[in-house]
């Protein structure tokens, strides 16, 4: 059988794209639109279990000794995914300003032409501490967008909205950070070569 053969850490992948690809954005923008709290919860519930996929594919991987190029190549992809269509469903649903994916969405994209450029250059980048902290801080950060029941002003919109605020500020200052990070690890690795 095909998926006895495939283990345990490219499973866990697996339903990242899944959940990303198909699932997530179509519970986003069919159900978020009714702004219920059980929904909004049920969502916000599936996109957790969806990332923490993440972490309990590479946690499985070491444990079992199961890391694999493939394995390492599909987790990045999964997890771009995982953002870009989180990010764009909740643009559609209007739960979040178009500002704040341009900057996510730039960040990765800068992030990957920089390894790009690192392999051609035959420079290693590796997962900083930032880099995970900042994928902590965006799952936490969406988790809450999508279960805020307030996007209107009302009774206890300004705790909800400025909690949300606060989120986004922050996974976005460590992604920026860490993008600097990377660039100028890049930069000090490549004037060594020369």
């Amino acid at each position: 059988m095909l998926y006895q053969r495939i283990s345990l850490p490219l499973q866990l992948t697996l339903i990242r794209f899944l959940g990303a690809l198909f699932v997530l954005p179509f519970f986003i923008v069919y159900l978020l639109p009714f702004n219920n709290i059980f929904i909004n919860g049920f969502v916000t519930v599936l996109f957790l279990c969806v990332g923490a996929t993440d972490f309990l594919d590479g946690y499985f991987a070491r444990k079992y000794q199961q890391v694999t190029q493939l394995g390492a190549t599909l987790d990045h992809l999964a997890d771009k995914f995982l953002l870009y269509t989180t990010l764009i469903a909740l643009v559609v649903v209007h739960k979040i300003y178009f500002f704040w994916p341009i900057i996510w969405i730039g960040r990765e994209f800068f992030i990957m032409g920089l390894r790009v450029l690192a392999l051609e250059n035959s420079v290693q980048i590796t997962v900083s501490s930032f880099g995970k902290s900042k994928t902590v801080a965006q799952i936490a950060c969406l988790a809450f967008i999508i279960f805020n029941p307030y996007q209107e002003w009302g009774v206890g919109a300004a705790w909800w909205n400025g909690i949300e605020l606060s989120l986004l500020v922050l996974a976005t200052a460590l992604s920026v950070y860490s993008a600097y990070l990377y660039a100028l690890f890049f930069m000090l690795q490549w004037k060594e070569q020369d």
